[in-house]
């Protein structure tokens, strides 16, 4: 039987491996692809976490957020 901390260490080793991609870029790599949509909302929230003044802001808040809010669509 597994038990809770095998869980958790598993866990920890498959988000790992789905953020390799993201620190192998270079920052205007990870702009380019969060600008494109190949990022996921996973991958920008680690990004913003480890490196917050690279993720460019847009009214003040993170670009991948703000993207989504009735002021920037206008």
């Amino acid at each position: 039987m597994t038990t809770f901390s095998e869980l958790l260490a598993q866990a920890d080793a498959r988000r790992a491996e789905r953020l390799e991609t993201v620190w192998r870029m270079k920052p205007k790599e990870r702009v380019a692809a969060m600008r494109r949509g190949d990022l996921t909302l996973e991958q920008c929230c680690a990004w913003a976490a480890r490196y917050p003044h690279q993720v460019p802001l847009l009214h003040g808040e993170f670009e991948f957020i703000a993207a989504f809010t009735p002021e920037a669509r206008e």
